[in-house]
């Protein structure tokens, strides 16, 4: 990377990047070094102090800035680009200058080991180099959200005489459960600086900021990825691991859920996870069209089959997606004598077009939707009991949006992200207005919560979004019937349980778990405990 080059193109004169610092000192550390800069027009760079107000109002304000990019420190910036997937957003991680001065800090006298982050990973060969110039003798490379990785390493150090331990903050509890003296790790200016280029290189290869979509010669995109899908309560992180695992596989998936949560979102994403990514991506609706159209657009037909059909005849989808996937949305909707010309493909490989008498084989991956009970309709005659195990080889359930009330603030904010950026506009969600969102039961799922927030973005004129603009514009399903709506008593218990498990010495991810919230929703209510 020339960064010489990168400071001299056009794109960066107009590229605009916020920082959020974690603390008033880096705040007060990195403003003067904007303003001394001679490469960089301090206007292009917003730094806003993350300790002064609510992390999600900072957002807002880097995005009212017109941000191509957003850098922060871990925890945040994970959780900033998991509620704002479209938004570029670049994590301050530990460099090998901050790992070098780490382990300059360390007891001269002690036997001292290394744990190298994960975003170091790239760097080990250079390091391991020197940590023997150092005499170190003990070291290993681990992900931070895995803690059994993390305890068995720093067990490990322990076992081999180690005394002091260098690492970020998730070995901490570790290391002290092995009566070790803990180093810390903590990004610097060298993650800073590391961060800062990423984002003008991110910018400068891809000004657009949109992602390469999986494509065919077709034309056929699937344009979602697994981070568009938000969502990191229990259930949804089980969802998205069965997913991962599904994906690399060519096995049939079978994906059920409410209408509105979002099966075909999820069955893109396992295409763009799988080997057939830059294959085709064929969708088709199975109870939206007549039987004898859904015929000839799944198997095509030959010239001259029926009346208005053209004369060189058609290729099915089969054939379009040849290579790829075939999505087939609405499956328990497919006429039952379709279904046994379903079960053939799924056996024999191969289809024949109507009116032809040759086979034609076929190298398709299947991947099912319904929002019916498939058993039921097998045992109401509805369904083929063979069809059902041949799509049902890997079942997945989206859960509805009342079995995970904890994600529905983050895909709240993230919805207003998208329909603001798309009509221009600036808002932001009260606290109240989002726990009533969790409140609310959501029959239609995200597609319902889709549909009313972006009737408030286009109807609210202020920027805050308030309990008073979005009671008038819910429709009677949504309000009918006694919803309980979170009093302050509940939320003055919330935080002081939240403190309570935080001095028993639980993560915050622990506390999220046992609360059943997200970890943002503990990150905030710490934060306006705080403000209080």
């Amino acid at each position: 990377m020339n960064d010489d080059n990168i400071f001299r193109s056009g794109l960066n004169r107009n590229l605009k990047i916020s920082i959020i610092a974690p603390t008033t000192a880096w705040y007060d550390q990195v403003q003067p070094m904007l303003q001394s800069t001679k490469q960089i027009d301090p206007d292009q760079v917003l730094v806003l102090d993350g300790s002064t107000a609510e992390p999600r109002k900072r957002v807002q304000e880097a995005l009212r800035f017109g941000s191509d990019a957003l850098i922060a420190w871990e925890p945040l910036a994970s959780e900033i680009a998991a509620v704002y997937p479209q938004l570029r957003v670049f994590p301050v991680q530990p460099s090998i200058l901050d790992l070098l001065n780490s382990i300059r800090q360390a007891p001269k006298d002690a036997k001292l080991g290394v744990i190298i982050p994960f975003s170091l990973r790239d760097y080990y060969a250079d390091l391991i180099v020197q940590f023997n110039s150092r005499a170190i003798s003990f070291y290993g490379i681990a992900p931070d959200q895995d803690e059994k990785v993390l305890q068995h390493i720093v067990c490990q150090a322990a076992g081999e005489g180690v005394q002091a331990l260098v690492g970020t903050e998730a070995i901490e509890n570790a290391a002290a459960g092995q009566n070790l003296t803990w180093i810390p790790l903590h990004p610097g200016w060298g993650g800073l600086v590391r961060a800062f280029f990423q984002a003008l290189w991110s910018v400068h290869r891809h000004p657009q900021g949109k992602a390469r979509p999986a494509a065919s010669a077709s034309g056929v995109t699937a344009h979602y990825r697994l981070h568009h899908i938000i969502g990191s309560s229990p259930v949804m992180t089980t969802v998205k691991q069965l997913a991962r695992t599904y994906a690399v596989t060519d096995s049939t998936v079978l994906i059920t859920g409410e209408s509105g949560t979002g099966k075909e979102m999820l069955a893109q994403a396992i295409h763009n996870l799988s080997h057939r990514q830059d294959k085709p991506f064929v969708a088709i609706n199975c109870g939206s069209i007549t039987e004898s159209l859904l015929e000839s657009e799944l198997f095509g037909y030959t010239g001259g089959t029926f009346t208005g059909a053209r004369r060189d005849g058609k290729k099915g989808l089969f054939e379009a997606a040849n290579g790829g996937t075939l999505f087939l949305d609405e499956v328990g909707d497919m006429p039952y004598t379709l279904q046994n010309r379903l079960l053939r493909v799924l056996q024999e490989k191969y289809i024949r077009r109507i009116g032809g008498h040759s086979g034609i084989p076929v190298d398709v991956r299947i991947l099912a939707a319904t929002n019916k009970d498939l058993e039921q309709a097998v045992k109401d005659g509805h369904f083929r009991l063979d069809l059902y195990y041949r799509l049902a080889v890997l079942p997945i359930r989206i859960p509805p949006l009342r079995e995970r009330r904890e994600d529905i603030a983050d895909i709240s904010r993230s919805l207003l992200y998208h329909f603001d950026k798309h009509y221009e506009r600036h808002h932001s969600f009260q606290d109240a207005v989002l726990d009533y969102f969790q409140d609310l039961p959501w029959p239609g799922n995200v597609r319902q919560l889709s549909n009313v927030i972006e009737r408030l973005v286009l109807i609210v004129t202020n920027e805050e979004i308030s309990l008073a603009d979005v009671q008038p514009l819910l429709p009677p399903s949504l309000t009918a019937g006694d919803v309980k709506h979170r009093d302050l008593n509940i939320r003055d218990m919330t935080y002081d349980l939240i403190e309570k498990l935080g001095d028993d010495g639980k993560s915050v991810a622990e506390i999220a778990k046992e609360l059943g919230i997200s970890r943002s929703t503990v990150y905030r209510l710490k934060q306006k405990r705080k403000q209080d």
